[in-house]
């Protein structure tokens, strides 16, 4: 015997390897993208805090104040539940932060 493996077995284990490396380049750009994700996030929140240290006492909200604070207001329609009350959902999402859900 001369050491060597045959080439069917090469071939295998050659395949194998090749496929262990995309598995291994695909998680790698999957766990990149979330270190991306949570990178913007944090300097997101950052941006926010400085929004947050600028105004952390006011009398009134000022049209500038709220421009400052809030991305956008979104409406929904109205609906009415079995006693005829009133219910509209209304979503704030703050600037840098997006949507904030505060527990009821």
């Amino acid at each position: 015997m001369t050491g060597r493996i045959s080439d069917e077995r090469f071939t295998e284990l050659s395949a194998d390897y090749e496929a262990e490396q995309r598995e291994l380049k695909e998680r790698a750009a999957a766990i990149q993208a979330e270190l991306s994700k949570a990178q913007e996030a944090t300097v997101n929140a950052k941006k926010f805090m400085n929004v947050v240290r600028r105004h952390t006492s006011f009398e009134e909200l000022t049209p500038t104040l709220l421009r400052e604070f809030v991305e956008k207001i979104v409406v929904h329609e109205c609906s009415y539940d079995e006693n005829k009350t009133r219910r509209q959902d209304i979503e704030i999402y703050y600037s840098f932060v997006g949507k904030v859900d505060l527990p009821e």
